[in-house]
């Protein structure tokens, strides 16, 4: 009878302890929920607000998960489960109101859109489809415990929510009203003159439904495709065991402390990249982590 009183005392301090790691998995998913309510309503920024505060917290529920040794079947398929949506399903919705406002259908109702902008539109559902998918695939993955295979689909929804941080906060620009005319844009050029041709480039591309179809399908293929990639699943802070992690952590200081140069000191060469910085830094994971795993090769 001892016996069994400890024992059903360490499950429920156990299962106790569970619930904080699976709180902050809960409450992943409910920001995932909130940005697809916002996005519905025409607020594509604080969608992106989601995004950044569930990637937090996506961070800290598996580290919590560790520390407290309750690292479970439960905890994995709920992380999972709050992932497709936060990461997969609302990405997608994000992809598909851009898609629209670059075609000029954002305010006209769905059954009043021509077919083609309907289909063109539909596209950017590849994302939720290969984030599922991806996120299938982990769970009966055992070659993924120190190494991703595929592009994770929180680094994928960051990509996604950099864009209306770079039109918005970076550029102060309506993102619902794209400036495609000459006549508009020579008007950018009166109000920000600082501007440098990487952002006219870059507006020009945020504006541009077809930067937002293909990159629907590149991040989709990218989640699925058989690529090994760094993972952040610390074990250890000992040097010899998490070098790869901390070269690209160093690396992508070096490209942070690019942001404030411009401000400081002109040069023709770097551009005023502020939130821009975002997708450049994933971009150099990806390639990070294609040297890494050439080096290993070898």
């Amino acid at each position: 009878m001892m016996m069994l009183g400890k024992s059903n005392t360490f499950a429920f301090v156990n299962n106790l302890k569970s619930v904080i790691p699976n709180s902050f998995t809960l409450g992943n998913l409910f920001m995932g929920c909130m940005g697809i309510i916002l996005a519905f309503h025409g607020n594509m920024l604080w969608s992106t607000y989601c995004i950044l505060i569930a990637a937090v917290l996506d961070f800290f529920d598996g580290m919590l998960a560790r520390l407290l040794g309750v690292s479970g079947e439960l905890g994995k398929q709920l992380d999972s489960l709050a992932d497709g949506v936060t990461f997969g399903v609302l990405p997608g919705i994000l992809l598909f109101q851009w898609i629209s406002i670059s075609l000029g259908d954002y305010y006209t109702p769905i059954d009043q859109r021509t077919t083609s902008h309907i289909w063109m539109a539909l596209v950017a559902l590849f994302v939720p489809l290969m984030s599922i998918l991806r996120l299938a695939k982990f769970n009966i993955d055992d070659r993924q415990t120190d190494q991703f295979i595929g592009m994770p689909t929180p680094a994928m929804a960051l990509i996604v929510a950099s864009f209306p941080l770079i039109m918005e906060l970076q550029y102060h620009l309506n993102f619902y009203v794209p400036l495609t005319t000459d006549k508009g844009l020579a008007a950018l050029i009166n109000i920000y003159p600082w501007w440098q041709p990487f952002d006219f480039h870059l507006i020009l591309l945020l504006w541009n439904p077809w930067f937002y179809m293909i990159l629907s399908v590149v991040l989709g293929l990218l989640m699925v495709a058989p690529l090994p990639l760094l993972s952040f699943k610390f074990k250890s802070l000992a040097w010899d065991k998490n070098q790869d992690r901390y070269g690209f952590l160093i690396l992508a200081g070096v490209a942070i402390l690019l942001v404030p140069i411009p401000y400081f000191i002109r040069i023709d060469f770097i551009p005023y990249l502020d939130y821009a910085i975002i997708p450049i830094i994933l971009l150099l994971y990806l390639i990070y982590s294609a040297i890494v795993h050439l080096i290993r090769s070898r």
